[in-house]
């Protein structure tokens, strides 16, 4: 037998704000008395349960399945970025040929909704003029000067210029290109 509870007064000091709280506290844990004992089967702790391992079958497929499913986004993402770098295939190239060996292509794209035909100039042998003047890509009809496709600059060796043409091509003769502000062509397309 377990001997009584400590007396309150050997427990709480006499000048205790709380001691009327904790005097009913401690009545009522005398009253309810001690907790039953432990008995002794449950001195100790049970055993840990042992852990059971559910084996799955190893797949082979499916580690080859998985390496075919990466392979297979890989190659789309870089089939999707590398073909955004890619350029339209021409649907007609144009040579132009012109005095001291310069010369230049007309890569024609294929028209747009709207009617416009982008096209890649790609011209060399021309020399590069002073600030403030630019070389003119024209449409020409009967021999003159018809509608513009736009004006560019060039610089040693090759340059390569996306330029438009918004017009029904089947109207004009053949290409030229002139220094701007001129009519005298320095480069000529056999047709158009």
């Amino acid at each position: 037998m377990s001997p009584g509870p400590p007396p309150f007064d050997d427990l709480v000091e006499a000048d205790d704000p709380d001691r009327a709280r904790l005097q009913q506290a401690h009545d009522l844990l005398v009253a309810a008395g001690a907790p039953p004992e432990l008995p002794p089967s449950l001195e100790s702790a049970p055993p840990e349960p042992k852990s059971i391992l559910i084996p799955f079958p190893r797949r082979r497929y499916t580690a080859i399945a998985a390496v075919a499913v990466a392979a297979s986004v890989l190659f789309g993402i870089g089939y999707a970025i590398g073909g955004r770098d890619s350029p339209d295939k021409p649907v007609q190239t144009i040579a132009m040929t012109g005095s001291a060996g310069a010369s230049a292509s007309i890569a024609l794209l294929a028209p747009d909704e709207a009617g416009n035909w982008p096209m890649r100039l790609e011209i060399s042998g021309l020399p590069a003029l002073p600030a403030g003047q630019s070389y003119t890509l024209w449409l020409t009809r009967n021999g003159a000067l018809a509608e513009s496709c736009g004006s560019f600059v060039v610089g040693d060796g090759t340059t390569k210029v996306p330029l438009n043409a918004p017009y029904r091509l089947k109207k004009f003769d053949s290409w030229v290109i002139v220094q701007t502000g001129t009519t005298s062509p320095l480069l000529r397309s056999a047709t158009i």
